[in-house]
């Protein structure tokens, strides 16, 4: 792992992902471009066709005022850890900022974003990005949580496994902090309604592969009665997983990103760092 891009796009939650993307960039040797777009005026109304279209602009005004107080917490943090950075600050012409995280991401091996709230009450900028990054980027998208006083620590890590294209790119994607890890547990949820009984140890061949990367890997087979998702987060909760990899399911209807509901449960209840791979 080489480059990181790190959104500095939710503007209550800059230090965790700060922390987080300096303690990634301290492991893998990785430059790290802290990306802070600041959005354009949104339209708020739109009476009837060919009237004065009013543009709100407290977005774009909140961004403008931040800028260089979070330049500065993020070029403190890198120079601090000694770690190769740089700063893109970027005006966007629209109150999307997505394009702009995609476009400067996918040359990165990996892009680090900040949870969106479930509450839209406790963020002051209402900007919902994740569902769109993770579909459009085609790189791994490592979701930080919101949680206060997040440790940073790659001890011990859960890779959720159904031999699906998302899961396979999620798990190979992941392979420079897999490596970092002591524990890797391999967890397929159910395995029984894909595999049928009597056949192989679930997610025994792919183990196998990454044992080959020098991963310290365990696979399991998780029989549970909870949805996916949530089998997933509790399973990563008991067993104190520093983070969750997980395949991302999902499909554009109307322009608009859908996820599928294992990914969107997960990043709704998250509690530990996400990477997800579409």
């Amino acid at each position: 792992m080489t480059t990181i891009l790190v959104s500095l796009a939710h503007l209550d939650q800059v230090e965790n992902v700060i922390n987080f993307a300096a303690f990634v960039a301290s492991k893998t040797q990785a430059h790290v471009i802290g990306y802070y777009p600041i959005p354009g005026p949104s339209i708020s109304v739109l009476a009837y066709p060919g009237a004065y279209v009013p543009m709100d602009d407290r977005i774009q005004k909140i961004y403008e005022e931040q800028a260089e107080s979070v330049r500065s917490k993020f070029e403190d943090r890198m120079k601090r850890d000694g770690i190769n950075f740089e700063w893109r600050q970027q005006r966007m012409l629209t109150s999307d900022i997505t394009k702009g995280v995609v476009d400067h991401g996918r040359e990165c091996d990996l892009i680090m974003i900040s949870q969106d709230f479930p509450d839209k009450s406790k963020s002051n900028t209402d900007i919902h990005l994740s569902a769109d990054i993770i579909l459009s980027a085609g790189r791994p998208v490592l979701v930080v949580p919101s949680e206060d006083g997040l440790e940073c620590k790659l001890d011990k890590i859960v890779v959720g496994w159904n031999a699906s294209r998302e899961a396979c790119r999620a798990a190979f994607d992941s392979l420079p902090l897999l490596k970092l890890a002591d524990d890797v547990h391999l967890t397929w949820v159910n395995p029984e309604k894909t595999l049928g009984k009597g056949q192989k140890l679930p997610g025994a061949e792919l183990g196998a592969a990454l044992a080959r990367h020098d991963v310290k890997v365990t696979a399991t087979g998780l029989n549970n009665r909870s949805k996916p998702g949530l089998a997933l987060i509790n399973y990563a909760r008991d067993q104190k997983a520093d983070l969750l990899v997980m395949g991302a399911y999902g499909h554009s209807r109307l322009r608009e990103r859908i996820l599928g509901g294992a990914t969107e449960y997960v990043l709704h209840h998250m509690d530990r760092p996400i990477l997800l791979s579409n």
